[in-house]
C-alpha cells in the first residue's frame, strides 16, 4: 500500500515518462529529415536518440 504522496509521485514521473517518449521521438525525427540538426551532437548520441526512440515505438506504454 502507498501513500497518498507517493501515488503522486509516481503519477507526475509516469506522466514525465511519456512525455519524454514523445520528445525522445520528436528529436529523433529532426535528426532523421534534417541532417544539419544533428551537426551541434556527437554521432553517439544521435544514434542513442534514435535508437532509443525505436525501442520506444517499437515497445508501446501497456498502461495507455
Amino acid at each position: 500500500m502507498f501513500t497518498r504522496d507517493v501515488e503522486h509521485s509516481m503519477e507526475r514521473r509516469f506522466d514525465a515518462l511519456r512525455e519524454a517518449e514523445i520528445l525522445i521521438d520528436l528529436v529523433a525525427a529532426e535528426f532523421a529529415s534534417d541532417p544539419m540538426s544533428v551537426q551541434c551532437f556527437d554521432l553517439r548520441i544521435v544514434e542513442r536518440v534514435k535508437t532509443c526512440a525505436a525501442t520506444l515505438r517499437a515497445n508501446p506504454d501497456p498502461f495507455k
